[in-house]
């Protein structure tokens, strides 16, 4: 809510105080210059220009008042204020008339005809309009009206417009003999110039009326009336100038900002805001808001980010302690947004330790999964190295055998030797001995450079993105050959994995051997899996029926290859049946050699 527009307002004072042939009334006078100089002053409408605050006193004609009003009706596009007092009739027909000088009970045409103003008012361009009326009239007025009390704010309302009257249309309003103003001016005066305790920084005039009515009830005087339409209650009509003694934090705040304008040299007529509200925040009698402190470096008070924060302490706390209601709200709508960024940044920082938490168990859970392929696999293989152990132990004794038998055929004596006898001379190797030994020689010396050879051709793929397998060592070669890793992936429901070259060498031959394995119960779901290779699928295929599938990949490609995809799915994930493992063992890329023939 802010106060009318000086330049774009007008205001119009009537006051009769004496007439013809109803009592005299002195003290309107009175009356019109107090609400002119409140109606002038800076800490309400500020309409200083003489002829944006027009005052008509004792006027001798409707046609003056009447031409006044509509005058500054047509002026006005903000706001217009038409105040009157003095005596108030209403006719036998209902309606409402403002004496003038010469105004007679029984002849009220040299009167004001309030439907006449009326219009003026309705039609004038202003956004808020304002009649207030400090009406004198007898009880004799209502003749005509067969008894009913009719209130003087129904005979009066102008739609969109804010009517404050002094008393109902059957009481006359009081204008004590020994009193400067009138009972109702007095005290509409007394509220602007003193204050409303307990309000806000401005006072609209529904504000001013509660006060108003609340004194003069107190008083035994005229209750007076409002009339409201298109919350008119809500016209800005003064700053509340009510000011309680400021407390020690208040006095604390103040002194910190006066010393903070000083040191700077600022002017404080140059500060953010109304002079005359920045004076009230300087001396104590207002906490200055939170807004203003900000703003103080762009108004030539640079503050240090220490001095700054002690400034907003204190005045957290001149808020927080504050008599006036506004300040306290100020504080505490600036404490519940301190607390609700606290409750973000809590429930960000729990957030991230529960997403941390959620990857741990499912790294917790996929290592486990790893370590029990990895123990089914190693109890494989140590079922079978006992099977191996006995071949080669029914091989050494089928050989121990073949040698007795070739000696006991050959019947020479001395091919069985005596226990502790001495062994005889080894007899000179043969010349088919000897060729013998240099063919199986050669034949060595050829696959191992064969194996070499394509050991050179040979290169491992390292993971480069998507899904991270969990490495499960090497796999061993044969003949001392490179060894190629064996990835390894606990699978819920799919996982796409992408591999790079470990080398720039040029190959044209994916190798490597899939092992799918899923749990007991689990046989009759189906896997998918596929190898691309630069975006180009070169192997896939569908896998069920078992607990264990052996897929051997050996694909030609058209060209060396830069990004190795594979991929693997199930129709499983629940139940029993909650994820699938799939190990890939040695996967590389090889060179293919064409050997011309022999």
């Amino acid at each position: 809510m802010s106060l009318p527009d000086p330049v774009a307002s007008r205001a119009v004072l009537i006051g009769v105080t004496s007439y013809a042939h109803l009592d005299p009334l002195p003290s309107v006078a009175n009356n019109l210059v107090g609400v002119r100089q409140l109606l002038t002053g800076p800490e309400s409408w500020n309409l200083a220009a003489p002829e944006h605050c027009v005052s008509l006193l004792d006027p001798t004609s409707s046609v003056e008042v009447l031409d006044a009003v509509s005058k500054a009706a047509e002026e006005a596009t903000d706001a217009l204020l038409v105040y009157f007092a003095g005596h108030g009739l209403v006719s036998g027909q209902g309606s409402l008339h403002l004496g003038l000088p010469n105004t007679h009970l029984e002849r009220l045409w040299d009167s004001v005809d309030y439907d006449q103003l009326r219009p003026l008012v309705h039609e004038c361009r202003a956004r808020r309009s304002v009649v207030v009326l400090d009406c004198c009239y007898g009880g004799t007025a209502m003749r005509g009206h067969m008894g009913q009390e009719l209130s003087l704010a129904d005979l009066t309302s102008i739609e969109g417009t804010y009517l404050l009257t002094a008393s109902a249309a059957t009481r006359t309003a009081m204008a004590p003999e020994d009193e400067h103003y009138t009972a109702f001016t007095a005290e509409l005066l007394r509220a602007a110039v003193e204050g409303v305790p307990d309000e806000p920084e401005i006072l609209d005039m529904g504000t001013v009326f509660t006060h108003v009515r609340r004194e003069l009830i107190a008083k035994g005087r005229p209750v007076p009336q409002q009339w409201a339409r298109d919350l008119g209650q809500h016209i800005a009509l003064v700053r509340n100038r009510w000011s309680p003694a400021p407390g020690p934090e208040a006095e604390a705040y103040a002194s910190a900002l006066r010393a903070a304008v000083e040191r700077a040299g600022a002017d404080a007529a140059r500060l953010p805001g109304d002079t005359a509200v920045v004076g009230r925040w300087l001396r104590g009698e207002r906490a200055a808001p939170k807004k203003f402190v900000d703003s103080l470096p762009a108004h030539g008070v640079v503050l240090a980010e220490s001095d700054l924060s002690r400034l907003h302490s204190l005045r957290r706390a001149a808020q927080r302690t504050a008599p006036d209601l506004a300040d306290q709200l100020l504080y505490w709508q600036e404490e519940v947004e301190l607390l609700r960024q606290e409750l973000g940044r809590a429930a960000d920082y729990s957030l991230t330790v529960g997403t941390e938490l959620a990857e741990e168990q499912e790294q917790i859970r996929r290592l486990k999964t790893e370590v029990k392929v990895l123990r089914e696999q190693v109890e494989c293989l140590m079922s079978e190295e006992p099977a191996r152990a006995a071949v080669a132990v029914e091989v050494a004794v089928g050989a121990a055998r073949t040698a007795e038998a070739r000696a006991t055929r050959a019947g020479s004596p001395e091919a069985v030797t005596a226990e502790g006898a001495p062994a005889p001379a080894p007899a000179p190797p043969s010349g088919c001995g000897l060729g013998a030994l240099a063919a199986v020689f050669v034949l060595g010396v050829l696959y191992v450079a064969v194996v070499w050879l394509f050991s050179l051709g040979s290169v491992s793929l390292t993971y480069d993105s998507g899904r991270k397998p969990a490495s499960a060592g090497r796999v061993t070669s044969v003949v001392n050959a490179p060894e190629g890793p064996r990835y390894v992936w606990d699978v819920a429901d799919s996982v796409e994995s992408t591999f790079r070259p470990d080398g720039d060498d040029a190959t044209d031959r994916l190798l490597g051997d899939l092992t799918v394995t899923v749990p007991r119960g689990c046989e009759s779901r189906h896997i998918g899996w596929q190898v691309s290779v630069d975006g180009r699928r070169i192997g896939h295929g569908s896998l069920s029926g078992g607990l264990e599938h052996e897929v051997k990949i050996d694909r030609a490609l058209s060209g060396t290859a830069g990004k190795v995809a594979l991929e693997a799915w199930w129709d499983g994930g629940s139940g029993s049946c909650k994820s699938f493992g799939v190990v890939w063992n040695d996967p590389r890329l090889s060179k293919s050699f064409d050997f011309l023939a022999w």
